[in-house]
């Protein structure tokens, strides 16, 4: 064990300052390093905040004293020989003023980040001792929710990938869902990933309760026009009576309820409406209705929801292949939504989410199977102001961060946006993992959310270098700083940005990929 390289001269709860003389080394100490304080009744763990030079009489550095913010984070017994015995989180036994603290070494370090008894993810070295893998706990990471935030082009996209591809080489009987809004990842996964998109997905418009179908038709205009879901709703609720399924039990159908109806028995009721109004009534609700109907089927943009061949789909099918029960050896679901219409991609995340809850919601009365759903761009499906649109997103993600990890439902959040997420939703995530942030009221948004004991390395999150991450939370076992494992380029998701240089370097681009790319655009689902 090293010998002091300061002493403390004030202790204010978890905050605790350190004078030391420049030449002990702890002019060494960086913001992010661990250091242990043994006292009478064992040690305590604290973590560097912040170093400066103590000023002399007129405030000029007087090259003497270093000072030393610590925050402290743990404490542990210490062994006859010196070292460390089980570190806990928190402390009950603080340090006294005069107390020496001492750069925690290896060995220290190890004990710290131990990794628990439970299934653990290595996820890559703990800073400040390379050789010391630092670990998360999964079912804590899963089971109690996640986030993953930091500023564009921190490497949210690449932890994540990381993330899934530790959980699914271990465990690749997994069940993950991941909503994707700009095809990012469909190359990062090989075969071990299930693309649904627009040209290939099937989301029958069935599936959808009153309210969903109500926003896919009135959209933006639903608060003003109540009269119009009325109509809908009692022409909805005819048509799936007259559906064989609804047939069946009469009384327990309801708008909401997710079985097969036609769309032109939806059309017919619209018409017998018109039929068997009085000639002083306004017939402008229904024709709008109608129109919009007529719209729908006819625009091959929603012909994943709304083309009448899905009458016939099963739903069964449509969880089954959302779910990836079985795996097939595909246990991961890529949802690409940067083909879904803007109309209607409102609808389509909260209809995924939705469904994914009530299914394990029903599931739970015998056992339910755990899923992860994972939502880029968190912050456009759960934002903290609806005033533009998304209420019914946020609604359906709410419900699970609040309700899912009941229901064996886990929820990873990702947003370079913190501060525009609900902060109610951001909340219930358990563990978070924050990448280089720089813009100052999303560094007082996550300050916020972080516990007690990491408040302080939020300071650090602006000058976190490339794969670096501050890590705290249910799955880490104390606040870390972490340098995360690289991934082969082959396992990266899709880079955002093209390069202009290796670009234009050269003449490549010619008439026959204007001609593609033009294909591409007008028949986007037979390419």
């Amino acid at each position: 064990m090293g010998e002091a390289i300061g002493h403390l001269v004030s202790v204010h709860g978890s905050r605790m300052t350190a004078y030391g003389p420049p030449d002990s080394g702890i002019r060494d100490l960086r913001p992010g390093r661990m250091v242990r304080i043994d006292t009478t009744d064992g040690s305590v763990i604290g973590v560097v905040t912040s170093t400066r030079i103590v000023d002399g009489p007129d405030g000029v550095p007087a090259g003497g004293p270093v000072a030393v913010e610590l925050a402290a984070i743990g404490e542990a017994e210490t062994r006859p020989d010196g070292g460390l015995g089980k570190v806990q989180r928190g402390v009950t036994r603080y340090p006294a003023l005069g107390d020496g603290i001492r750069l925690a070494d290896s060995a220290d370090l190890a004990a710290v980040f131990a990794p628990p008894d439970s299934a653990t993810l290595p996820i890559g070295r703990v800073y400040g001792a390379q050789e010391v893998t630092a670990h998360l706990d999964m079912d804590a990471l899963l089971g109690r929710h996640f986030a993953v935030l930091g500023t564009t082009g921190s490497g949210k996209s690449c932890t994540v990938a990381l993330l899934l591809h530790k959980i699914l080489a271990s465990f690749p009987h997994g069940h993950v869902v991941v909503l994707d809004p700009h095809n990012e990842y469909q190359g990062a996964f090989g075969d071990i990933c299930h693309i649904v998109d627009p040209a290939g997905m099937s989301l029958p418009y069935w599936l959808m309760t009153g309210e969903e179908l109500a926003s896919v038709f009135l959209g933006s205009r639903l608060p003003e026009h109540p009269a119009e879901l009325m109509i809908l709703l009692d022409c909805l609720m005819e048509a799936k009576r007259k559906s064989p399924v609804g047939q069946k039990n009469p009384e327990e159908v309801t708008v909401d309820t997710p079985i097969p109806y036609r769309l032109s028995d939806l059309r017919r009721a619209l018409d017998d409406q018109v039929g068997n109004l009085n000639r002083s009534e306004d017939v402008r609700p229904y024709l709008r209705l109608i129109n919009r109907l007529d719209g729908l089927m006819g625009d091959p943009r929603f012909a994943f929801m709304f083309s009448g061949t899905l009458m016939r789909i099963s739903m069964v099918d449509v969880i089954s292949s959302l779910l990836r029960m079985p795996t097939d050896g595909a246990p991961l679901t890529l949802v690409d939504l940067s083909g879904v219409p803007s109309e209607v991609v409102e609808v389509v995340v909260s209809l995924f989410c939705r469904m994914v809850f009530d299914f394990q919601l029903f599931a739970a009365e015998t056992q339910s199977v755990p899923v992860l759903l994972v939502c880029e761009e968190a912050h456009r499906y759960a934002p903290a102001d609806v005033s533009g649109g998304f209420r019914s997103t946020r609604k359906a993600l709410g419900r699970i961060a609040k309700e899912g990890r009941k229901y064996g439902l886990g929820l990873g959040l990702v947003s370079q946006r913190p501060s525009e997420l609900d902060p109610e939703i951001l909340s219930q995530c358990n563990t978070v993992m924050a990448l280089r942030l720089s813009n100052e009221q999303d560094l007082v948004y996550v300050r916020s959310t972080l516990p007690d004991d990491a408040g302080d390395l939020a300071g650090i999150l602006p000058a976190l270098g490339a794969a670096e991450v501050i890590s705290v939370g249910a799955a880490t076992p104390m606040p870390m700083r972490v340098t995360l494992d690289l991934l082969p380029p082959e396992q990266q998701p899709r880079k955002g940005a093209a390069s202009f240089s290796a670009s234009w370097d050269s003449e490549v681009w010619d008439r026959e990929y204007v001609k593609d790319v033009i294909s591409r655009w007008r028949y986007p689902r037979q390419v």
